[in-house]
């Protein structure tokens, strides 16, 4: 797995090998931006400056659409010919949408949405044979569906990692609608991203009351972590691994591999949760 400090820089007389990523407005990186192949689990994530690789785009046909997108962010779309000989992107701000929900409620519940054992027979991993390593995982998401029985104000995310061999890895925490039984549109503009750092194992709690998220009773949403960034493993064989409960009839977790790949459900439910504060009208 290459780190990004491994970027090869385009020579005169050779292909193209990186791209870039900026804002229209300033022309400044907008770092960890996702560039998917619609419906093929292809692609890639650019790092903290705007740069990704055109490698993970080889196998795509010429006529494929490649989706640029990042949180906060319109999307873009590049046939792959045209992006690569023109892999320069410009990515235009979302206007900040105001939070309907300003002031909380003055009779708030504490309530957990999703998984909070950590035990499982089964286990989404970056795993790999001990004597080779594990694909590069940056644009892959994992995550479950929820479904709030109270109007309430989101404090905070919790995954619980049983193994990991890494110095960092860098996640996203996307909420997505949900339509016919998959993730659609991302409800928030705003980019809440975290760091798993130092080999930690053990549960991980992310503090989200600065995005001030409310979710309203019986909405459906989607709750996923996209694999941003890490730096390379420090040993061969199973790296990261967050354990699941299977078989499990009431819960589907979702998968892809990419940010433009189809969604795969399986009947799992992973232990990551959403600390909640609830009311009701």
């Amino acid at each position: 797995m290459l780190s990004w400090l491994g970027y090869p820089t385009p020579v005169l007389g050779q292909g193209i090998t990186q791209g870039t990523i900026v804002r229209a407005d300033t022309h400044e990186p907008v770092p960890y931006a996702s560039v998917g192949v619609k419906g093929k689990p292809l692609g890639t994530v650019a790092n903290e400056v705007g740069l990704f690789r055109l490698q993970p785009l080889e196998q795509a046909l010429p006529t494929d659409t490649v989706i640029i997108s990042c949180v906060g962010f319109m999307a873009q779309k590049r046939l792959a010919a045209e992006l690569r000989q023109h892999p320069a992107i410009l990515l235009t701000p979302q206007a900040t949408q105001l939070t309907e929900v300003a002031v909380r409620h003055g009779k708030l519940r504490p309530q957990v949405l999703g998984r909070e054992g950590t035990g499982g027979m089964a286990h989404w991993s970056n795993w790999a044979p001990k004597d080779s390593l594990p694909k590069d995982k940056r644009g892959w998401e994992v995550g479950t569906f929820l479904t709030p029985s109270d109007n309430c104000f989101v404090d905070a995310f919790s995954l619980y990692v049983e193994l990991n061999n890494f110095r960092f890895v860098r996640f996203r925490v996307m909420l997505y609608a949900v339509e016919e039984n998959r993730p659609t549109t991302p409800l928030t503009n705003q980019d809440m991203q975290f760091v798993l750092g130092d080999q930690h194992t053990g549960w991980v709690k992310v503090d989200l009351r600065p995005y001030n998220l409310h979710l309203k009773k019986d909405q459906k949403i989607a709750l996923a972590l996209q694999w941003l960034d890490n730096d390379e493993p420090m040993t061969k064989g199973k790296h990261l691994s967050v354990p699941a409960a299977f078989p499990d009839p009431f819960h589907r977790a979702y998968v892809r591999d990419k940010s433009q790949a189809q969604w795969q459900l399986y009947p799992v439910s992973p232990s990551m949760n959403l600390s909640v504060q609830s009311y009701q009208d």
